[in-house]
């Protein structure tokens, strides 16, 4: 495979005298071939153009995740990313993660993003509600989220977390549903009441950026809707976002279509659609005025006979692996 020469456009972000931060952008140029990593390429501008240039790196094998940072706009591992697949006309844009303190050029203050893991209890727990019956299958969930190696780049390209910094992450939900999907956890309900509680599960607004950027395919969007469903199924639902999908369910099984007169205080409440009301006579002013009478959509019936079948004979939406057997 031939070289290519490709110019590399990094953020090289320095402190200040005054506790701030200086950004400027710095191009390089370098000759690789299309399979190089990005690890590599940092590694070799360090060594021979500019030995000032910190980022981070340990295994170099989509392992340890220390090399995640922002890589033509996406968030990746610097040491499974090629070169080739990345280059636009032969520029690679390369910046720190987004959602966290820079320290230096490329490299991060992790310390907020571990301690929401740390927040969600990331052990196994003593309690009534540990299962005494385990199944070949049982694990199954436990396995695909403990894929995650904790890099962070959903959290850097979350789009709640860029605008909440109270929003624990995805990183953190996947990592908690780690553990209420564990058979030997004793206090799964006591789990589910903490994460349903604000800058929780429904805090989500299921961007998928998290799924789309997770370099174990860990997904944990579906993990934060498993949580939810499970969360429902336990009653707590005393909440904006429980309320506002509940809503959701009952308008399309009853109508086909969203009752939008009514959805802001079903899910807020009176006392939470007060707050709002500058926004509604916003809107009424641009005459968007939603019926409080939505007509019901052609083939409702039918509508409604698919979710009462679904009622009575539930999906299977785990992940479950098929049991090995010896032949």
């Amino acid at each position: 495979m031939t070289t290519q020469e490709y110019t590399f456009r990094i953020q090289r972000n320095t402190p200040d005298e005054k506790g701030g931060m200086t950004s400027r952008w710095q191009e390089f140029k370098i000759s690789a071939e299309p399979g190089t990593t990005i690890l590599t390429c940092l590694e070799e501008i360090k060594r021979k153009q500019d030995g000032t240039l910190t980022f981070r790196q340990s295994c170099r094998s989509a392992i340890c995740g220390s090399c995640a940072i922002r890589i033509g706009g996406r968030t990746r591992l610097a040491c499974k990313t090629h070169v080739g697949k990345v280059a636009k006309d032969g520029l690679v844009e390369i910046g720190p993660q987004n959602n966290q303190p820079v320290l230096k050029d490329l490299a991060i203050d992790i310390s907020n993003f571990f301690q929401k893991v740390r927040s969600i209890t990331p052990y196994l727990q003593q309690g009534s509600e540990s299962a005494t019956k385990v199944t070949s299958t049982a694990y199954d969930q436990v396995n695909h989220v403990t894929q995650c190696i904790l890099c962070g780049c959903c959290y850097s390209d979350c789009t709640m977390a860029e605008v909440s910094k109270e929003f624990i992450g995805p990183a953190a939900l996947a990592k908690a549903f780690r553990f209420v999907s564990d058979p030997r956890e004793g206090k799964k309900s006591d789990r589910l009441n903490q994460l349903s509680e604000p800058h929780g599960i429904w805090s989500c607004s299921r961007c998928t950026m998290c799924v789309e950027v997770c370099p174990k395919e860990v997904a944990p969007m579906e993990a934060i809707v498993k949580l939810r469903t499970r969360g429902v199924a336990k009653g707590l639902t005393d909440s904006a976002g429980a309320r506002h999908a509940l809503a959701f369910h009952g308008d399309i099984q009853k109508s086909g279509s969203l009752n939008e007169f009514t959805l802001m205080f079903r899910t807020l409440g009176f006392l939470g659609s007060l707050m709002e009301t500058d926004m509604a006579i916003h809107l009424a002013k641009k005459g968007k005025v939603p019926s409080p009478f939505p007509h019901a959509v052609d083939g409702v019936e039918e509508l409604r006979r698919m979710y009462q079948h679904l009622e009575q004979n539930p999906l299977e939406v785990e992940t479950k692996a098929k049991e090995a057997v010896p032949e």
